[in-house]
């Protein structure tokens, strides 16, 4: 097998054929790993001087059987410049793409991680985050006596398997709490809301969940002292790339609850991608507050999932907080591989630096 790295845009582009047969072949791919997602956050992440593309691809004579959707990415610190290996984009679960027709996809795995060693000189540390622990690509680094002792637990992902109840009432009697009822009948009862299911392919709901959220993050830094909040349409370059995926795309679901009068309480939206939702932002207006309305938004997706057959898995997003926990008792581990490249100088260096850091907190 031969390798190759692709570091200009138009290259990139010209990869869309071969990334999508491989996202559709290889059942490690979630939304996060497919061409259409990473394709647009280049788009808008490209203006970004300290990131530079290094995608790797495994030719089987001129076939392409694997892809490495990496970038380096410069962190200019005070004291050292330093080049970081990660993957593209930004999402709770990241992965390359094999092709499973080959006899041996850990073989194409180790072609990647050769091309990556024999490249060393161009990065100080390798960074690559958010790998389903029962991932190919998982496998490859457990068995790996180079990375092993790197790669090591990150964050839980809890997830709601529709297919392990027998429908919604079966659900209902595990999961959903009397309290879960009783704010939701208040909600309805005081104010009276619909339920609506909205694809971004025929509704653009942007400009309304966008300023929902950064509302809701102001209130609570200011009224709840959550100086931990912010909002990432605040962020230029987040929102534009978060417009841009939401732009006329059938795999953009949002969930929201909105007043008779049309005034949005919350809304929930999520990727959808071979029967699974991800879900990945939410945001509640803050005079409902009082109502729970987090529990109310869950309880009517929940319902309109089983009832209507709509994805096989809910998953709730990285991050173990006990909310989560009340909807399912089912998660996902990721990890990360996390280690310096001892074969430069300036990563021993940078190691050394950062160890005596860790020493002293």
């Amino acid at each position: 097998m031969q390798t190759k790295i692709i570091a200009t845009t138009e290259e990139f582009y010209k990869l869309k054929d071969d990334w999508e047969r491989l996202q559709e072949q290889d059942t490690d791919t979630t939304y996060y790993s497919t061409f259409e997602y990473n394709w647009t956050w280049w788009d808008v992440y490209h203006q970004d001087n300290d990131k530079k593309l290094f995608i790797i691809c495994v030719y089987n004579n001129d076939k392409i059987v694997g892809i490495a959707p990496l970038i380096i990415e410069t962190k200019p610190k005070k004291v050292f410049k330093y080049n970081v290996l990660k993957f593209m984009g930004a999402g709770d679960y990241l992965n390359v793409l094999v092709d499973k027709k080959e006899k041996n996809e850990l073989t194409i795995i180790k072609d990647i991680f050769n091309e990556i060693e024999k490249m060393n000189e161009k990065y100080e540390r390798i960074q690559l985050t958010h790998i389903k622990h029962n991932s190919m690509f998982a496998s490859y680094l457990l068995k790996s006596k180079i990375y092993n002792a790197n790669f090591k637990y990150l964050i839980e992902c809890p997830i709601l398997r529709i297919r392990n109840f027998e429908d919604y009432d079966d659900y209902k009697k595990k999961f959903i709490t009397s309290s879960a009822n009783k704010y939701k009948n208040r909600l309805k009862r005081e104010v009276d809301y619909d339920f609506f299911v909205i694809n971004n392919k025929s509704i653009d709901v942007y400009e309304r969940i966008s300023d929902l959220h950064i509302k809701e993050q102001e209130f609570l830094t200011n009224e709840r002292n959550r100086q931990d909040r912010y909002s990432l349409f605040n962020d230029k370059l987040r929102g534009d790339f978060t417009r841009k995926i939401y732009k006329n795309n059938s795999n953009v679901i949002t969930f929201l609850l909105e007043t008779k009068n049309k005034e949005l309480i919350i809304y929930d939206t999520c990727y959808s991608y071979k029967g699974i939702l991800h879900s990945w932002n939410m945001a509640f207006n803050p005079i409902y507050e009082k109502y729970n309305v987090g529990r109310i938004i869950n309880y009517e997706i929940f319902k309109y999932i089983f009832e209507n057959n709509f994805a096989y898995v809910f998953d709730f997003g990285a991050g173990r907080y006990p909310w989560k926990f009340e909807w399912t008792n089912d998660f996902i581990f990721d990890y990360q591989l996390d280690m310096w490249n001892e074969k430069t100088k300036k990563g021993r260096l940078l190691k050394k630096i950062y160890k005596i850091k860790e020493r002293v907190k």
